[in-house]
């Protein structure tokens, strides 16, 4: 026979809160899914598994492939977020303002240019990529083919009196990677070497263009 002295425990004390599921809208799922994609391959790599992925973001498995049926649509999503988000128009119009000097426009450029991509996700994702399927690097790269590195050869020639030209030397290509290769590796060195990185990133810019500058002569001509 129980106690007469033991008082029943009040019945909201045996009971637990109902744990309220959030909702999302479509938009917001698919949004969160990307999200905890990017945080995830850039920490794990584009090997990671997508169950994993479900799991961390906290979701089922089955859910994330109901908004993305295949790894390989995730992760062009990734790359339209992470890279085409982020690319400016305005950085085409600056590299194309006649009236700016190259100097100037090329450390413009490349200050802003440095702040958009130098971030762990940007450059561990570009990384990763490159030792895997290396869809992210050969997309990315044919956009600067295209759209940057054709105006800076021919801003730079046209800055030295010389004749433009359909194809550029050997010589100037491996200049001007020199150039936008030394602004990536800021990042490299942050995020992959773990390496302390410029504390004065203007002045590392501003010095990086100088020098491309300087050297251009020659080899241009």
């Amino acid at each position: 026979m129980p106690s007469k002295n033991k008082k029943a425990a009040p019945a909201a004390a045996l009971t637990k809160p109902a744990k309220v599921r959030q909702r999302f809208s479509t938009a917001e799922r698919e949004q969160q899914i990307l999200s905890g994609a990017i945080k995830f391959f850039s920490e794990r790599g584009l090997e990671g598994q997508t169950r994993d992925l479900a799991k961390e973001i906290g979701i089922t498995h089955p859910l994330l492939y109901h908004y993305f049926p295949t790894k390989k649509a995730l992760i062009e999503r990734v790359y339209q977020e992470v890279y085409l988000g982020r690319w400016k128009q305005e950085w085409e119009e600056w590299l194309d303002d006649r009236s700016t000097p190259l100097e100037e426009k090329l450390t413009r450029f490349y200050l802003d240019y440095a702040a958009t991509i130098l971030t762990p996700e940007w450059v561990r994702i570009f990384i990763f990529s490159g030792l895997s399927d290396g869809s992210i690097p050969e997309q990315y790269l044919g956009l600067l083919k295209e759209k940057l590195f054709p105006r800076i050869l021919r801003e730079t020639r046209r800055h030295f009196g010389l004749p433009e030209k359909e194809e550029a030397s050997e010589r100037e290509i491996e200049l001007m990677w020199g150039l936008h290769g030394g602004i990536f590796y800021i990042g490299i060195r942050q995020w992959v070497y773990n390496q302390p990185g410029p504390v004065d990133l203007k002045q590392i810019v501003t010095d990086r263009v100088r020098s491309f500058i300087v050297s251009a002569p020659e080899l241009f001509a």
